[in-house]
């Protein structure tokens, strides 16, 4: 039983009334004796009754062998008597074969036997050699020593003896519930009771042999007999049978096991007919394995065909000393069951009538003694309830009488001990009150103040923060642009240089020019995180597939060096309000970054299409997809942060600046990644950009880390 059950039970039982407790007080050790009467009834009649029934089915087994045996001495007493007939021996001594046929025929039918038949001593050795069966026993056929027990015989042999027999011994296994597995389908061999004796002459030597045997196999006279013997009418419960089995291994060849394990109408034990008899069933395995291959007996309950029954289980041997199958007696189960069964409800019924009797007179005597404490009880409810009411006098003068009066006057004193604790509670109540009022206005001066605090400090690191990356980006923008000017003259001076053959590089110089350019104004994007109040945009509409198409001149030689195929699907029909400058910018950066994801699957995808959220126009979509190997889960939540990159010679700040940017717009930048499938990015772009200059989160997270890189140079 559980702890947590078995405090519920205790917590009911403290619960319940005074009433219940006494009665169950005083039926506990009736109910205790009563059910330590019941199970040692119970536990000495199952002991004695299967005690009693194991020693009966010994007994039966007993029987069993011993007439077995019985039939085995009769045979060879027989079969001496016929060795001594002095016909017969003149007629083995003149070698008179008709007169020798004939009177082992007679004796064949006088004696039931499946064949006799007669060996010279001549050809003794002949037959052990081709004879297994007398090939076990060798050596006492040669001495022609007189003998009789069991032997198996297989069907070559039998087709030399007597070719009818085949037939006969040959029986149908059957399927049987808690047996061995088996691939036989047959049983072919015959077991027999054999019994030899010689023939001697005048001199006393051995002329010839005599060999006799009787088939056992569908042998129902003989278990029939064994089944009478021991069950006779009276020895078993109404509705008991008694059976008596032969096994050859674990087949039984001859039984009055019934298939069906019906008794008759009259609860008299019925006779099986053949057709219902078990012959071909076998018996279960756990008595196989120890009964048969063990080698040791069995007494107890088993599994026979399809009931259970008291059982006993001997091997049987050979005349070679050889285990060949079992002998079984027994009877059902079931009749001794529903005996013991009906012994233990007549047990309960008469506790059960013994505990409603018990319950009557205790409750009865109970009333009395609990009436002053339900008195006591419902003073006690009232009182809870909050109604002054008292015991008073009660009729008896005992304990109860004097408890009722104690208990009157602590009421009494509880009432103003009561009286008193209320009064001191409303003085107490009104300081604390007064106390918590003013704890309260404390509190909230400290949290306005904690406030001002924190705005205060907020606005002194976001100064502090700006500054650092104003002076970081000037220094950049000092840096970058002195050297773009210079490229931009040199640029002019090699056309006016080239004169007419500049024509041939005119493309190339075209694109450093504009390269130059787009530097400035990455000089310019990376002012706006320091200055964003003082950058203007220049923001016009836009036609997506054409900004796509131009960025991907601007990043075609890169493409063709590293021999990327770029796959257009460009199906937006809605313009976008953008800076062209900055929105190649964007695109540049996620072409870049799947080119050089997608190095070893030479593929890069790029989509258009229109924005719709609930059925309304919002804008384009523009969806950068790459071939690669994907983000892993623990880099992607960082993509966007400023100067997070896996790469050796990134900086970090392409992702971080293209997400502010489209962000400025009123956009966003969402990403796809599987591993091992690759990434998309998608760039969502309003139909009319709406310019937020207060990206209050990237501008921050940009600020923390410039900042902190400023302080390390």
């Amino acid at each position: 039983m559980s702890p947590t059950l078995k405090q519920a039970k205790r917590r009911w039982f403290m619960r319940s009334s005074i009433r219940i407790k006494i009665l169950g007080l005083s039926l506990a050790p009736l109910a205790l004796t009563l059910a330590t009467l019941i199970g040692m009834t119970s536990y000495w009649v199952n002991s004695y009754s299967t005690d009693l029934l194991d020693r009966k089915v010994r007994a039966d087994l007993s029987v069993a062998e011993g007439f077995l045996n019985i039939l085995q001495q009769q045979d060879l007493i027989n079969l001496k008597q016929l060795s001594l007939n002095q016909q017969l021996q003149e007629s083995v001594e003149l070698q008179k074969p008709a007169r020798i046929s004939q009177q082992l025929y007679n004796f064949k039918m006088l004696h039931r036997l499946d064949f006799v038949r007669i060996i010279p001593a001549t050809k003794l050795s002949e037959r052990v050699l081709k004879e297994p069966s007398l090939g076990q026993i060798a050596s006492q056929v040669l001495a022609g020593n007189a003998d009789a027990g069991l032997q198996l015989i297989s069907p070559d042999e039998l087709a030399f003896i007597d070719p009818l027999l085949i037939e006969q011994v040959r029986i149908r296994l059957l399927q049987t519930p808690m047996a061995e597995s088996t691939e036989r389908h047959f049983e072919k061999r015959g077991m027999f009771i054999r019994a030899l004796h010689p023939i001697n002459n005048a001199k006393g030597e051995m002329i010839a042999l005599l060999d006799s045997g009787r088939l056992l196999n569908r042998n129902n006279n003989f278990v029939d007999e064994i089944r009478d013997l021991v069950y006779r009418p009276g020895t078993l419960p109404d509705g008991g049978l008694g059976t008596v089995t032969l096994f050859l291994d674990d087949v039984r060849i001859s039984t009055n096991v019934p298939n069906n394990n019906l008794p008759s109408p009259s609860g008299i034990e019925s006779t099986p007919t053949p057709a219902s008899r078990a012959v071909g069933t076998r018996v279960s395995k756990d008595v196989y394995q120890k009964v048969l291959l063990r080698g040791e007996s069995w007494v107890d309950r088993a599994f026979v065909v399809n009931d259970w029954y008291i059982s006993a289980y001997n091997p049987v041997e050979d005349l070679a000393g050889k285990r060949i199958g079992m002998l079984y007696s027994g009877f059902l189960e079931k009749p001794y069951r529903e005996i013991h069964n009906q012994t233990l409800l007549n047990l309960i019924l008469a506790f059960v009538l013994v505990a409603v009797i018990s319950v009557f007179l205790v409750l009865r005597s109970t009333g009395l003694i609990t009436h002053p404490i339900r008195r006591i009880h419902s003073v006690v409810q009232a009182v809870k309830a909050g109604k002054r009411q008292r015991i008073g006098m009660m009729d008896t003068q005992d304990e109860f009488s004097e408890l009722a009066e104690q208990f009157d006057t602590m009421l009494d004193l509880l009432e103003e001990r009561n009286r008193q604790i209320q009064q001191a509670a409303d003085v107490l109540e009104h300081k604390v009150e007064s106390r918590t009022q003013s704890l309260q206005n404390k509190t909230r001066e400290l949290e306005e103040h904690i406030r001002l605090l924190q705005a205060t400090r907020a606005q002194l690191i976001t100064k502090e923060k700006l500054a650092a990356l104003g002076e970081l980006t000037a220094g950049i923008a000092h840096e970058i642009n002195n050297p773009a000017a210079v490229i931009l003259g040199n640029m002019d001076l090699l056309q006016v240089t080239l004169g007419e053959h500049a024509a041939d590089v005119e493309e190339e110089i075209d694109l450093i020019v504009q390269q130059v350019y787009r530097i400035r104004a990455l000089v310019n994007n990376l002012l706006q995180y320091s200055r964003p109040g003082e950058y203007t945009q220049s923001m016009s509409p836009l036609d997506i597939n054409q900004v796509v198409q131009d960025t991907l001149l601007l990043v075609r030689h890169t493409l063709e060096k590293q021999n990327l195929e770029v796959k257009l699907s460009l199906h937006a029909k809605c313009s976008t309000e953008a800076n062209v400058q900055q929105l190649q910018q964007v695109l540049v950066n996620l072409v870049m970054n799947a080119a050089n994801a997608s190095q070893s699957f030479k593929s890069i995808h790029i989509r258009s299409h229109d924005w719709y959220e609930d059925k309304v126009l919002k804008g384009v979509v523009v969806e950068v997809e790459d071939s690669g190997m994907g983000i892993a889960d623990e880099i992607l939540p960082h993509i966007f942060d400023p100067f997070f990159t896996t790469r050796d010679n990134g900086t970090g700040l392409g992702l971080s600046v293209s997400y502010g940017i489209i962000r400025r717009y009123g956009g966003d930048i969402r990403v796809h990644s599987e591993q091992g499938r690759g990434s998309t990015f998608s760039v969502y772009l309003l139909q009319q950009a709406r310019y937020n200059n207060s990206d209050q989160a990237t501008t921050e997270q940009l600020l923390a880390t410039l900042s902190e890189a400023q302080r390390k140079r």
